[in-house]
């Protein structure tokens, strides 16, 4: 029979032991000696030896101990093994009197073993643990926790489990209820299983970490990436946008001027990387404009207003066709036939720039999993790629939104603060390039 629990409880320590005594039988003072051994055969070497809950020594190499002086009367001996593969004891009651006491065939019981969880999902896994061997067993407890300081005292109590033979538990999110959230992609949790008999804790087993996985179905991934940072250069601040032509850059800046009344100012700049030369700068300063990403579409760029799209004429450095651009772009990216929006709801649009039709639309895959935090996005051939400010992950998705693999960035674990600025991406050939506010990085792209 299972019972499922959803709190937290405190258990008591206990364990097995082994031991012997004997001194003269008139004195009223005697000592106890012993030997501790597991259920097993095993010595328990170094075990603590408690008597009347008070440490007296600890096991020596085979097990023997003694504990000398010991006044005639009843008194309670407990042994305690705790190490790296789990934690036993024992207790039991002696009569001391009429000479030294010999305990002998007592044991402890063997530690049931965590095995390492198999079929770890973002919100589910199973759980796995030999068998207890136990003749007094009573149930399991399974418990878990956000570190590895895990006992009974600060783990949460999974479940419960009285079948001996029952040692595999499927955890899925919504089983249980802790620190105000359930089995989440991405997450370090730590499990472990003791054993009660009718009167408390018999042993604990090892503690297993596992990391939920942040995707599911990521073995049906086909197309995963490995980036590596190439080269960087520096760049003006608050980089907005950034394309590639087949020649040049086209980035694009923004500048607050601070007044609700002062139109803000939006420079768009095409720079020559190799000769480190601006090749053509427009400046557009008649509204109070806000930036959101750049396209070039193979002879114009688009920009993004946020809350609008539009086309630039280069030659007469002046707007041309305009679409309503949503709840307002973070990023634009341009696939080959189309442009490809990604807005501050972290939702994909795919529009044709002929009419302003939406093609297609999706969520950012990095919603399913509980981030929300895209800054940026590059598209090429039937790959749509999404950087997230939360994840050291690179989303990839087909033109449907079908979640196709993913490539890893080696900057979100290195500190960077990105929450004040966007990272907007573009496909340079066969390199992917990421601007950092103020700094442009270009990555080699190896498909694995």
């Amino acid at each position: 029979m299972k019972v499922g629990l959803f709190r937290a409880t405190l258990l008591i320590p206990f364990l097995l032991v082994v031991c012997s005594c004997r001194k003269d039988q008139y004195s009223g003072v005697y000592d106890i000696r012993g030997k501790i051994e597991f259920d097993d055969g095993r010595v328990a070497s170094g075990a603590q030896v408690f008597l009347d809950d008070e440490f007296r020594t600890s096991a020596g190499s085979q097990g023997e101990f003694v504990i000398s002086d010991v006044n005639a009367g009843r008194h309670r001996l407990k042994a305690v093994q705790s190490d790296s593969s789990g934690y036993s004891e024992a207790e039991t009651d002696i009569d001391l009197k009429d000479g030294d006491f010999n305990l002998e065939n007592f044991r402890l019981p063997v530690p049931v073993r965590m095995l390492e969880p198999v079929d770890v999902a973002s919100r589910s896994l199973s759980l796995r643990w030999t068998a207890s061997t136990a003749a007094d067993f009573r149930e399991y407890r399974i418990y878990i926790h956000h570190s590895s300081a895990l006992d009974e005292s600060t783990g949460t109590l999974l479940h419960i489990v009285t079948d001996r033979n029952d040692t595999i538990f499927e955890v899925n999110a919504g089983d249980f209820w802790w620190g105000g959230a359930t089995l989440t992609p991405d997450t370090r949790y730590y499990f472990r299983v003791f054993v009660m008999n009718s009167f408390g804790r018999m042993s604990g087993s090892n503690i297993e970490e596992v990391v939920t996985s942040i995707w599911d179905h990521a073995d049906e991934f086909t197309s995963n990436y490995r980036i590596r940072l190439e080269s960087s250069f520096a760049a003006l601040g608050n980089l907005k946008g950034i394309d590639w032509d087949g020649t040049c850059y086209w980035m694009l800046f923004f500048t607050s001027r601070g007044g609700y009344y002062d139109n803000n100012i939006l420079t768009l700049v095409r720079y020559d990387h190799a000769e480190g030369t601006i090749l053509d700068t427009i400046v557009f300063d008649g509204s109070n404009y806000f930036a959101g990403g750049i396209a070039w579409d193979g002879s114009q760029v688009w920009m993004s207003m946020r809350q609008s799209i539009q086309s630039v004429n280069i030659e007469e450095e002046a707007f041309g066709k305009s679409y309503h651009a949503g709840e307002g772009t973070v990023d634009l990216a341009w696939n080959g036939e189309d442009l490809v929006m990604l807005d501050t709801w972290n939702k994909v649009m795919v529009l044709d720039p002929r009419n302003g039709d939406i093609v297609s639309q999706f969520i950012s895959p990095f919603i399913h999993v509980g981030y929300s935090g895209e800054k940026g996005v590059a598209a090429r051939e039937n790959e749509i790629w999404i950087i997230n400010v939360w994840h050291d992950e690179i989303a990839i998705c087909d033109i449907s939104g079908k979640h196709i693999g993913v490539a890893k960035v080696d900057f979100m674990q290195q500190g960077f603060d990105s929450d004040g600025h966007d990272m907007p991406m573009c496909f340079r050939g066969e390199r992917l390039v990421i601007a950092l506010d103020s700094e442009v990085r270009i990555y080699t792209i190896e498909h694995i």
